[in-house]
């Protein structure tokens, strides 16, 4: 099973905004803008850094990704940990969600056939 970081996504209530600040304030590039998605050039291909209005302000969500959710489910489960899922997602992945040891939501997905191949792990 292969399993990496695939993002780290700040809510905003107005992505725009966050967008013209992150690229200012700190130089970042913009790779993908679709409105209520910003999604930026970290430098490390297949890891991005969002600003999104999927989730309510101020959320953070990290996100990892793999190609067998399924042995990730079965790990889980043998650990007794509870999680949602699996799902539809957005960009045509599935996924599962839940909390670590501290309380903070994990989400792990896994393209699927309907998903760009440029999230293919």
């Amino acid at each position: 099973m292969k399993l990496r970081l695939q993002e780290i996504e700040l809510n905003s209530i107005d992505p725009e905004k966050s967008r013209r600040f992150y690229e200012s304030a700190l130089g970042l590039e913009n790779a993908i803008d679709q409105g209520q998605l910003q999604v930026f050039q970290t430098g490390f291909p297949g890891l991005d850094f969002n600003i999104s209005s999927h989730y309510p302000n101020e959320k953070v969500v990290i996100s990892f990704i793999t190609d067998d959710l399924y042995q990730v489910i079965e790990r889980l489960n043998a650990l007794s940990v509870t999680f949602e899922g699996p799902k539809d997602s957005h960009l045509g992945m599935m996924t599962i969600v839940f909390r670590d040891s501290d309380g903070r939501q994990i989400k792990v997905n896994q393209p699927t056939e309907k998903s760009p191949t440029w999230l293919q792990v």
